[in-house]
């Protein structure tokens, strides 16, 4: 396995892992302000009594519905590939303990 010589900048691979689940993190809490703000949409849409204020035809609803759908459908890819991404650093990570505990034998 070739190896990478130590920088006086270069992180610890204990600082990239934390970098790495940071990221998820801030990806999720861009997620949670997108379906908010999907919400607030609906809720215009759908009017606070539920009596669609802008008075929509059929097709503006269905539309209104493919496109919410369509969203959804993408952040629903978005969470998989956050979830891959987060098994790839703990598998990453629970190696590397395993390499540690190996050289310390």
């Amino acid at each position: 396995m070739p190896t990478i010589p130590p920088e006086n900048n270069r992180p610890s691979l204990d600082e990239v892992f934390i970098d790495l689940l940071k990221s998820i993190a801030l990806e999720e809490t861009a997620i949670s302000h997108l379906l908010n703000a999907e919400a607030e949409k609906m809720q215009a849409f759908v009017g606070k009594e539920l009596d669609f204020p802008t008075c929509p035809s059929n097709e503006d609803i269905i539309n209104f519905n493919e496109t919410v759908s369509q969203f959804v459908d993408v952040l629903v890819m978005k969470e998989w590939l956050l979830l891959r991404k987060l098994e790839n650093i703990l598998r990453a990570a629970r190696k590397q303990t395993h390499h540690f505990e190996c050289e310390e034998e």
